[in-house]
């Protein structure tokens, strides 16, 4: 059972898709997923987990609620709670879960392919001229990716600056932050749900004075930037291909 969208990803990445009994209410991916029982949010019922009988829960350490996964210990239920704080977090995750599902030698190749191809993206933007950018969220309160975040991580592995670095977490700003900084890029995710509030932010709210107006806009799929599992890895190479197009010999 797995209870975030990122744990449901990394099961079926590593071949343990079939293992799954439920998952929580947004895996919708891999399509598969689509088609097994929902058993909440992050917040989701421990006694309803609990009444399932599974072997196994896969927990997110940085979303779930740690009560409700003490409350499944406390009754007996074995669960494996995962990191995605970092890159790194994510690739010891995904090896984890392998692990204890019996496709170690799957989710080592995966781990490995895509430490690959996250050297790779490093190679090509060393040395290139970093721009100022933020990566937020969400827009109403604007709230960005600050310092001991896997998505400050993919940010200036993409070959920016974070501007939100000075601050741990997600961090709100202000207004007046992001009219004055010293912006010159905007990441945001995209989704049927995120582009009207970010349009709308971009109009008549935060976002819709001063530099963060003036700002390039990056659009990056909502649910490969805000998923610490294998996709934010194509999240990764999306946007420094979008920062850095000469890398991978486009004309900007």
């Amino acid at each position: 059972m797995a209870l975030a969208p990122n744990l449901t990803e990394i099961a079926f990445a590593v071949g343990a898709g079939d293992r799954l009994i439920a998952v929580s209410d947004f895996s919708d991916y891999p399509p598969a997923a689509r088609k097994l029982p929902r058993v909440g949010g992050l917040d989701a019922s421990a006694e309803a987990i609990v009444a399932m009988h599974p072997d196994l829960v896969l927990a997110s350490r940085d979303g779930n609620p740690r009560g409700a996964v003490q409350a499944l210990e406390a009754a007996g239920v074995p669960v494996l709670a995962v990191s995605g704080a970092s890159l790194d977090a994510v690739l010891d995750g995904i090896r984890a879960v392998g692990d204890r599902l019996g496709r170690a030698e799957a989710a080592d190749r995966l781990a490995g392919e895509l430490a690959r191809r996250r050297q790779d993206v490093r190679r090509r933007v060393a040395g290139r001229p970093k721009p100022a950018a933020l990566l937020l969220v969400w827009p109403d309160p604007p709230q960005a990716a600050g310092a001991g975040t896997f998505l400050s991580d993919v940010l200036e592995e993409a070959g920016a600056r974070n501007l939100a670095a000075g601050r741990g977490g997600w961090p709100m700003l202000s207004a007046e932050f992001l009219a004055t900084a010293d912006v010159s890029v905007l990441v945001l995710p995209d989704s049927p749900d995120a582009r009207p509030a970010f349009e709308k932010a971009r109009a008549s709210g935060a976002l819709s004075r001063g530099a963060a107006a003036a700002a390039r806009v990056i659009r990056i799929a909502d649910d490969e930037l805000s998923r610490p599992g294998p996709r934010v890895f194509d999240a990764l190479e999306a946007l420094a291909e979008e920062l850095h197009p000469e890398a991978w010999g486009k004309t900007p």
